[in-house]
């Protein structure tokens, strides 16, 4: 397993990293016990950080899979835009984490430098308990191109999270290599650079191989958040990025591609598309259909739905 650091916040990292959105309640839905034990597994194998927010409701479940590794990196988001928002999303992770300290807190989803302004008051109060060692490093996670040009002239930003894969997915404005131009002025600048998407949502599993050679080949990114949501697709990443790729677990692990599916019973009502940044929802003869080419698998739509119709597998 490859170790990198954060950029100049020093925080060292394992290069895959367990992407938690998987286990939680927007997707496969796993016990506190059952995720727990899937990142230990991953831990066990030399994976020292997780990737996780405020939005996924996993705290649980990492609560759970640090018990016996108290050192692992936890990079947490937060969508709060002020003082008190932010207050209150920091306690709320430390208290439900056990922990009296943060590694990584993160703006959560910024569009451009006008939500950076928006956002700017959080963004502050994460800076001043910096100072005070309460929070490591202060980042923001994007999926536009101008926001992280943004991001890259921002001396007080320690670390960046874009999406990126071989087809782009996940890119809301510009192109992929606008996206790595971007993330080399940001290395230069000194921040870590993390990968989300590097599946590209899912839709990229059927080459799971070939996608995370493009990503892991990326000298740039310091580290990969990969979701992970059984022990074979642990095992599966373990191999690969300890540098013993199983084509047998790549076949079986990422053969099927998963898509998003909204249930009969579909009422129409709009919450989900009005979430929808990928614009990949809308409501056609009063039922929510998905344009499963623009979606990424995130299921954050699925958290907007009244009627819990909404399933990524």
């Amino acid at each position: 397993m490859e170790y990198r650091k954060l950029g100049k916040s020093g925080i060292l990292v394992s290069r895959l990293c367990f992407g938690t959105l998987t286990v939680g309640p927007l997707q496969k839905g796993l016990s506190y016990l059952q995720g727990g034990r899937l990142m230990a597994q991953a831990f066990s194998g030399g994976v020292t950080c997780l990737d996780t927010a405020e939005y996924y409701e996993n705290y649980g479940h990492i609560r759970e899979g640090i018990r016996f590794f108290p050192d692992v990196v936890v990079m947490t988001k937060s969508y709060a835009y002020d003082r008190a928002w932010a207050a209150e999303s920091v306690g709320r992770a430390m208290n439900a984490l056990g922990r009296n300290q943060i590694d990584v807190m993160m703006l959560h989803e910024q569009e451009s430098v006008h939500t950076l302004r928006g956002h700017r008051e959080a963004l502050d109060y994460y800076l001043a308990l910096k100072e005070k060692g309460v929070i490591k490093a202060v980042g923001v996670s994007t999926h536009f191109v101008g926001c992280a040009a943004a991001v890259a002239k921002m001396p007080q930003v320690d670390v960046l999270s874009v999406p990126l894969n071989w087809k782009g997915y996940g890119i809301m404005d510009g192109s992929l290599l606008d996206m790595l131009s971007v993330i080399r002025e940001a290395k230069q600048a000194g921040k870590g650079i993390t990968a989300m998407k590097p599946l590209g949502g899912g839709h990229l599993s059927g080459g799971a191989r070939e996608a995370l050679d493009y990503v892991a080949g990326l000298e740039d990114v310091d580290c990969i958040p990969l979701g992970m949501q059984n022990a074979l697709e642990v095992d599966c990443n373990l191999a690969y990025f300890n540098g013993n790729p199983q084509e047998d677990l790549f076949i079986k692990t990422h053969g099927q591609a998963r898509r998003l599916h909204i249930a009969d019973w579909c009422v129409g009502c709009g919450a989900c598309a009005a979430r929808c940044k990928q614009r990949a929802i809308r409501v056609e003869d009063g039922r929510a259909k998905v344009d499963q080419e623009r979606c990424v698998l995130c299921g954050y739509c699925a958290k907007e739905c009244p009627e819990f119709c909404i399933k990524v597998y």
